[in-house]
């Protein structure tokens, strides 16, 4: 959690122009350097969807993760050099090298996130985002030098962090060898290789997009650099947001599914409030919802592609290189979007509030999406399918997990054993989780046979029924 919050402070600081000492409102410059450091992290995220195995091996060399977090660090003290009279050819440089950290480590934390899925996912995001605002806050308090010359060294802590876990702890599950019926079209690949839908890619493209055209209107514009309290109370409602998301999931990781619900119905509302507050002190009430809204978006798809990775995907890096794609992609677009819609400094578009609106109605659109996409909710396994009968949810997922425990199930038994406790048919899981209904029948056969039962009512009724004995030797 510490050493991936290094990693989300150090982003924190980018978004908040904290290597800019004398930032000006009418200039570009710390935006254009947030805008050049995700391009630059395209070629790290390029490279792991193009050639996986390569990846996975530089990923484990420490001697590569070493030299990427002093990239980070060097390009971090050309972005600052760049505001002291470097110029732009210190920003491109700095934007080189920090990309290349930020592509690199944000892929090297998400196998950390993705060892367990969303037992190891939710309460890792949601707690490095916690520790973030404790590093963040005090460094706040501190004279601009030393503030920017400490974020500047947080690459460099972040890799310590990440060089203290077991190997297996960075480095991405190996593929399952199991036999898939041939597809064809980008649709049937995605689902079968990635566990990803083009849905759920084109909803993230759309939030994404509009994400980079908020951050464009919260954090570079005179929009809100109008009001410096206003820009401190929206960093608060994001630390707080982050602190109360972490309360809730230590408490319990299924309530992960409610939490990001909530915060995408806040991200809606904030968008929906912005039309309504332009051009008034109390402007950044919207931009305070938004991006409480938007936190809980970045725990959602950590959670959602950690969790795909870790039980659907046969190429788990893939999976996250993937949502890294898009997420990067989408937010350059929305904050050149934003730059060309909404203008800088004091020459604001007349149709600001119109443009915020219809960006608003499209996120609206891909958080509709999501909110209606059972088989991402599944994942979340915060409730049962349709149509089953099972009340107690919050019991079968406790059982679930005594008897996986119990019986030694690999993951992707515990998948398809959850699956059929929640009462689905083997032809409906094998297009769940996009393998054949043949390698589904073995898994079953697999787990009958360690659960001592000879028919999936069998298993169901071990589940569900709190006075059996899990182990097959008492129960016999």
């Amino acid at each position: 959690m510490v050493g991936s919050a290094m990693l989300w402070s150090w982003l924190d600081a980018l978004f908040m122009s904290a290597f800019f000492i004398r930032p000006n409102q009418q200039d570009l410059m710390p935006e254009i350097a947030v805008i050049a450091v995700f391009a630059c992290s395209l070629p790290a995220i390029g490279f792991s969807l193009a050639s996986k195995s390569r990846a996975e091996g530089l990923l484990a060399n420490k001697r590569l993760l070493v030299g990427t977090a002093i990239a980070g660090t060097t390009g971090s003290l050309l972005l600052i050099l760049s505001d002291l009279g470097g110029g732009w050819a210190a920003l491109i440089l700095g934007a080189l090298s920090a990309g290349g950290f930020m592509g690199v480590y944000q892929l090297a934390w998400g196998a950390t996130y993705a060892h367990d899925g969303i037992r190891s996912a939710a309460p890792f995001v949601a707690g490095g985002f916690a520790c973030a605002v404790v590093v963040d806050t005090p460094l706040l308090l501190m004279i601009p030098q030393a503030q920017v010359v400490f974020f500047a060294l947080l690459p460099l802590l972040s890799c310590a962090f990440l060089l203290t876990l077991r190997p297996e702890l960075r480095t991405y599950r190996a593929p399952e060898d199991e036999s898939r019926p041939r597809t064809h079209g980008v649709p049937s690949r995605l689902k079968r290789y990635g566990g990803v839908s083009l849905t759920l890619l084109g909803a993230v493209a759309l939030i994404m997009i509009g994400f980079g055209y908020v951050q464009h209107l919260v954090s570079f514009s005179y929009v809100a650099g109008a009001s410096q309290t206003g820009g401190i109370i929206i960093q608060l409602a994001r630390g707080l947001s982050s602190v109360l998301m972490f309360a809730v999931i230590a408490t319990s990781v299924r309530r992960a599914g409610l939490v990001c619900r909530v915060g995408l119905l806040a991200m809606i509302a904030g968008f929906m409030l912005m039309p309504f507050l332009f051009s008034t002190n109390l402007f950044w009430m919207s931009g305070a919802v938004l991006i409480a809204g938007y936190t809980a978006l970045d725990l959602f798809l950590w959670v959602t592609f950690s969790q795909i990775a870790h039980a659907q995907s046969r190429q788990p890096l893939k999976t996250v290189a993937l949502l890294r794609l898009i997420a990067v992609i989408g937010y350059i677009f929305g904050a050149v979007v934003g730059i060309a819609l909404v203008g800088n400094g004091g020459r604001l578009n007349e149709f600001v509030s119109a443009e915020t609106t219809v960006v608003g109605y499209l996120v609206v659109i891909a958080t509709v999406l999501l909110l209606g996409a059972e088989d991402v909710w599944a994942l979340f396994r915060t409730q049962a399918p349709t149509g089953v009968g099972i009340c107690d949810e919050g019991g079968i997922d406790r059982r679930l997990q005594a008897v996986s425990e119990t019986l030694a199930l690999t993951a992707r038994e515990q998948e398809i054993a959850a699956l059929l406790a929640y009462g689905r048919t083997q032809p409906w899981i094998a297009e769940h989780l996009s393998i054949s209904e043949n390698t589904v029948s073995t898994h079953v056969r697999h787990i009958y046979q360690k659960a001592n039962v000879h028919n999936r009512q069998e298993f169901i009724d071990l589940i569900v029924s709190p006075d059996q004995e899990l182990s097959p030797e008492s129960r016999e």
